[in-house]
Formats: C-alpha cells, structure tokens, sequence
C-alpha cells in the first residue's frame, strides 16, 4: 500500500515538474536563448540574411511552401505602434501600446505604407521588445524569428520564437562586409 502511495505522490511531484512556465528570453542564457548574429546579407529569411520589409510588403518571402507555415528571419527599425489597424499608426516612441511594434525598412518612417506590423502577444515579448517599455530602442534594428502572415489586414509578422537588438547598427552597411562597416557611419 504504501509503495502505491509513494508511486502516485512521485507521478503527482512529476505532472507538476513538467508544468512549469517557461518565459521567452532571447537575451539570456538558457533553453530559448538566441545567438546574437549581426547578418552579412539581406533578402534570404535566414539569421545571416533576413527578409527585409520591403520583400514582406511585396509578400516575396516564401521559400515554395505557405507563407506563413514556416518562422524566417526578418529585420526592421522599430519606428512605432498601432492601434486596431494600420490607420492608426503611431511613429513616436511615446506610445502606450505594448501590443505590437512597427518596423519597416527606414528609420525615419512617418507611413504605414512603409513599415510592417509585429504582433508581440505574450506580456514577455512585450516587456523585451515594445516602445512603452523600451523607448529608448526606437529607431534601432531588430532582428526576429516569426512567421510571416496577415495582421491588421497587411502583410505582418506574427508568433515571434526570437529577437534580438542590433544597437548601432544601420541596414545600408548590411550590403558591405563587416571589414568595410569601419569605412562607413555606422547609426541611424
């Protein structure tokens, strides 16, 4: 009797052990930790060569299977938020929406018809990645792993898995080799 007793607290002591919340945390070390990979390229969906928001509003980031059944990689300056659609569109960093991001291609982006909308859905990506919590990381680089798709009624990025913050760093050297980035003002 007592051996089954012991049996079901250890199978109990176990269903819990494997209930345990796990955060997204790209930035730390553990299970979803990331590599910081400053990309050589543009135009591929890999970390080395993300998709640009110029290919996702085209829809030309597919590799021959749906569009959004695969996680690419994507890069973007984050320039704003929006509420409820992309009419209302936000380019500051003094937003009070932690919901989602803009990135689009330009730092300087003041247009929806210029930047795409990431769904940041879990309070953890809204705490890494949104301006209400960050605004000092409006108008930098982000690069993210997510599947493409639509949000808002336009061509977005949804179901983030990665992300990471590129500080410094400007989308026009991403055509040169690291070894010629010294040559040219690397900023926004």
């Amino acid at each position: 009797m007592k051996s089954c007793q012991a049996l079901i607290l250890l199978s109990a002591l176990g269903l819990l052990n494997s209930c345990e919340k796990v955060e997204l945390n790209p930035n730390t070390d553990g299970d979803n930790a990331v590599e910081i990979v400053v990309p050589t390229s543009l135009g591929q969906g890999t970390q080395l060569s993300p998709y640009t928001v110029a290919q996702v509003l085209k829809g030309k980031v597919s590799d021959g299977i749906a569009l959004d059944a695969k996680p690419h990689w994507f890069i973007g300056y984050v320039v704003g938020s929006t509420y409820t659609s992309m009419d209302n569109a936000v380019f500051d960093d003094e937003t009070t929406n932690k919901s989602n991001i803009l990135i689009s291609d330009n730092a300087f982006c003041e247009s929806s018809d210029e930047c795409v909308p990431v769904d940041l859905k879990s309070a953890s990506l809204q705490k890494l990645y949104s301006l209400v919590y960050n605004p000092e990381r409006f108008r930098q680089v982000l690069v993210l792993r997510g599947r493409y798709g639509k949000y808002f009624r336009a061509n977005g990025i949804r179901e983030i898995t990665n992300a990471y913050w590129l500080s410094g760093i400007s989308l026009d050297n991403l055509d040169t080799s690291p070894e010629e980035w010294n040559e040219k003002e690397i900023g926004y």
